[in-house]
Parts: C-alpha cells; structure tokens; sequence
C-alpha cells in the first residue's frame, strides 16, 4: 500500500525545538546519543515517524554533534516529503563527516524516495542513488546493512537484477538482522517473479508491503480481467449483464483518487469482500486481510467456475486451522479457497492468519492461482 504520513502539529514542532536549547544529562550509562539514533533508525523501518522524531531530538539533546542526528532528521524530512530540507541536511552531515556510512546511505534513500514520489524516470535518479550506495559499501565492506538497503531501494524501483545482486550480497555477511531480512525481501522478489505481473501498476502493487483495497480492485481489473471472465461466464448461461449502478464517488470516498476509475469498473460487479462498507465508503485505503482475499476469491470461484465447489460445504465443520474457529466470519470461504488450492495455509502449523495483512507478491500471487483455476472452469 502507498505510505502516507502525518506532520507533526505546531505544538509538538515548538516543544521539540525548545528542546534543543536545554542541556540533557543522560540518565545512565546507557543513556546515548548513539542509542536514541539506532532506536529512532528502527522506529523508521516500522514507519513510526514521531517515535522516530522523539528517539533523534533525545539524540540531539544528548549530543548535537552526533552525525546521526543530521542523518536521523534528513530521513524524518523526507519521510514527510521535504526533500530539499533533507538534502540540505544530508550535505551538512558529509561536510562534517566525509567517511560517516550512514549519511551515504541515506542520501541513496533520500534520492530514490525523492524519485519515485516525484514520479520522475529512473534514469534521472538511479545512477546517484547507487553512486551513494557504492560509496557507502566502500567505507564498510563488512556491514550487511547497507547490501540490504541497497537491494531495498532497487527491489522498490522494480530494477531485481540488481536487486538480487545486493540482496544476495547481504545475505553472504551472515550479518544478523540483515542476512534474514535480505532472505525475506529475496523471497517476495521470486514469488513476484513467478507470477509475472502483466501491468505497470500491476508489478508496482506487487512489491507493496501490503494491498489496499483499492490496489486489489487494481488487480482484478488488470491482472485478472475480472470483468471478462463474468461476461463469459454469463454468455454460457445466456444471463442478463448486471443492472447499472449508480456511482457516488464523493459518498465512497473515492473521488478524484488514483484508483477511481478502476474502483467503479469493479463496483458494478458486486464482488463479495469488495463492496462498500456498511458506512457507505469505499474506504479505498483500508489493507486487506487474507481473510477479505479469501472472502473475494471464494465469490469469484462461485460465480465463474462450473465446478460444483460451494463453500456451504464446509459450514458447521470442525475448524481446520489451528488459529480461527469454524464459526469464523470467512471460514467457510477461507476453506474453499484452501481446497480449491488458490490460498495456503501454513503446512506445519496448519495457521491461515486471517487477520494478517495482505502482501503486493501474495495478492498478485493468489490473482495467478486463481486465474488458473478459473482457465478451466468455463
């Protein structure tokens, strides 16, 4: 799902800067500069801007000199959109410190997230994003994080050559968290590759960290040609195509958004999982749980398949996964999919995680699977 952040309020903007004026004594030993730096570092990874903030402020305040604090607040700059201020601030921190690794490194990231925001080409951003990059892997050969933010931003880009590249670098360091975070991404890029998006806006959604709903009516309409598939099916069956529907984009809240056009393609439908919510909002944002996946795919096997595979079936049975009852709101449906081998559980454990959120690869992934089990159903 495309990330958005908050700013921060004035108020909070005023306390922080004020800080910076006041004298803090650590409170032990282990009160550092360099710890609130790392700590803020991770609260990025998680997308937690103001913890992110407040860990390199309590930095700042530990020690100004610190060349993290230049480098944490450049990366809050950009994550808020201020490239400018964040290149400004970056260029500071290298003035200070030419051999600082992280500052390289976060100028790539500055520059890729600059880029791809701006929607500027690749050509006109990927050369000083990997110029910073080298430099960086120069300066420490040894430190698997910068591999792994490399094939990061370049995995991001759809550029999976190079990706890979760096990605099987890291993981060569066995430098842990990064070996098996390089591992992770190694393997979201295959299954994106085993899928073979057929759109651009297909393989962007695909290297999502999670889909919204808006992105999956994306890849019904793209990557499945959902609505072929039901004129089909309703050619068999000599069926009446589906009564018009009135759209009210501004009440679905989905007027002038990327995917409007898309969302009331898909609308017209009346795809089971995708309809708007009782409140009447679309609410395009929301991400998508397997549960909701499986709640779709389940109707959309249903509807265009003629094979006799109801999911009533498996109502009042006895849950067979070991973490949701068979009272679950998508049991039933959950377990058709399972059956019918468009979704999968965990082999061992035998979980399905219906509340997990659904990953870009996943989702372009389950579209395959179910295309395929749909290619003979006519």
């Amino acid at each position: 799902m495309i990330k958005s952040y908050w700013f921060l309020p004035l108020s909070v903007i005023l306390v922080v800067g004020c800080a910076r004026q006041v004298e803090m004594s650590p409170q032990s030993k282990l009160d550092t500069a360099e710890l609130h730096y790392r700590q803020g570092l991770r609260a990025l990874d998680e997308d937690d801007v103001w913890a992110a903030q407040a860990s390199f402020e309590r930095a700042r305040s530990l020690d100004e000199n610190h060349p993290g604090v230049a480098v944490g607040s450049a990366l809050v700059a950009s994550a808020q959109g201020e490239f400018f201020k964040a290149r400004k601030m970056l260029e500071g921190a290298l003035h200070q410190d030419r051999s600082f690794v992280d500052a390289h490194v976060a100028l790539a990231q500055v520059t890729a997230k600059e880029g791809m925001t701006q929607g500027r080409s690749p050509e006109q951003w990927l050369e000083p994003m990997r110029r910073s990059m080298t430099r960086a892997a120069l300066l420490a050969p040894a430190d698997g994080s910068v591999p792994f933010r490399h094939g990061e931003i370049e995995f991001d880009a759809g550029e999976y050559d190079p990706a890979r590249r760096a990605l099987q670098r890291s993981i060569s360091l066995a430098q842990a968290p990064w070996d098996e975070r390089a591992k992770q991404l190694l393997t979201r890029m295959q299954t994106i590759e085993r899928s073979t998006p057929g759109s651009p806006l297909g393989a962007r959604i695909a290297a999502a960290q999670s889909v919204s709903r808006a992105e999956l009516a994306v890849l019904l309409i793209e990557e499945l040609h959902v609505e072929q598939h039901l004129a089909a099916r309703r050619r068999l069956e000599a069926a009446a195509p589906p009564p018009a529907v009135e759209i009210d984009a501004t009440a679905l809240g989905i007027e002038m958004t990327w995917a409007q056009p898309f969302i009331e393609r898909l609308l017209p439908l009346g795809i089971i999982g995708l309809e708007p919510l009782p409140g009447g909002s679309f609410a395009p944002e929301e991400p998508v749980t397997r549960a909701q996946l499986a709640m779709v795919v389940d109707d959309l096997l249903q509807r265009i398949s003629s094979s006799d595979h109801s999911s009533n079936r498996y109502t009042g049975e006895a849950s067979r996964f070991s973490d949701m009852p068979s009272d679950h709101y998508a049991y039933a449906a959950i377990a058709n999919v399972v059956a019918r081998g468009v979704m999968a559980p965990d082999a061992i454990a035998m979980t399905f995680r219906p509340s997990a959120p659904v990953q870009g690869a996943e989702a372009l992934e389950v579209i395959r699977q179910l295309e395929s089990a749909l290619s003979s159903g006519y």
